[in-house]
């Protein structure tokens, strides 16, 4: 799983600093990525994520995840309903009642836009609010589990369908989907913390059909069969 993300050289400190200082209220120790539908017909996956955070604040009551082009059906915490806000201001770079129409607008308001959900700025596009029957929990400063229920269709960037329009099954045509590590491209396909500063070990899951074989980097664990034998 390529982690993508901010530059190398946002890292780069000076001799006798003390290190890389979080702008995240929490540290991301583990997360899951459960795809377990891929529809070629549609170009579209559904799944899931689950991240292991630890507040590192006592007053934690949002916390701000990457995600683009994702659709949001449910986010839970520790098993409890939570509420969200999903917001991408690049999707509107410079609003329709601007009078403004020179590229150096349009420059600065893009770069505006891209710091609103930067992760190492402590921001994102999608903000969860920490249900109050977990405030005490966070201010003894315990682990969260973040339970993310999303699908994503027809996606722009960041996972690539390839379908030939030839004759046959899926497997038999070729098909596959892919990602791959270029810059900030993770969120465009699961909820994440899209930055190469907040590392963390993963756990990959896909349920693929039994004539086609997912492809990951790192160490395969099992290999089991849906319900339906496929």
């Amino acid at each position: 799983m390529p982690l993508t993300g901010v530059e190398p050289a946002r890292m780069n400190r000076k001799k006798g600093d003390k290190g890389f200082e979080s702008p995240r209220p929490y540290k991301l120790t583990h997360q899951v990525v459960c795809i377990n539908n891929i529809n070629f017909q549609r170009k579209s996956v559904v799944g899931f994520v689950e991240l292991t955070i630890f507040p590192t604040v006592a007053n934690l009551n949002r916390i701000k995840l990457n995600s683009k082009q994702c659709r949001i059906y449910r986010v839970r915490i520790n098993d409890l309903e939570a509420a969200f806000i999903y917001n991408d201001p690049t999707l509107e770079v410079c609003h329709s009642e601007s009078k403004q129409r020179n590229l150096n607008y349009f420059s600065n308001a893009y770069a505006a836009a891209v710091s609103a959900v930067d992760p190492d700025a402590g921001n994102g596009e999608l903000c969860i609010k920490v249900p109050s029957e977990l405030w005490k929990h966070v201010d003894e400063l315990k682990v969260l589990k973040i339970h993310i229920n999303f699908s994503l269709d027809q996606p722009k960037g960041g996972l690539h369908f390839v379908v030939p329009s030839v004759e046959g099954s899926m497997a038999e045509r070729g098909a596959h989907v892919f990602s791959c590590g270029y810059q900030n491209s993770t969120r465009f396909w699961f909820p994440c913390v899209d930055s190469y500063s907040e590392l963390c070990t993963w756990k990959l899951e896909f349920t693929v059909d039994a004539a086609m074989v997912a492809v990951s980097n790192g160490d395969l664990v099992e290999t089991v069969y849906t319900h339906d034998m496929r």
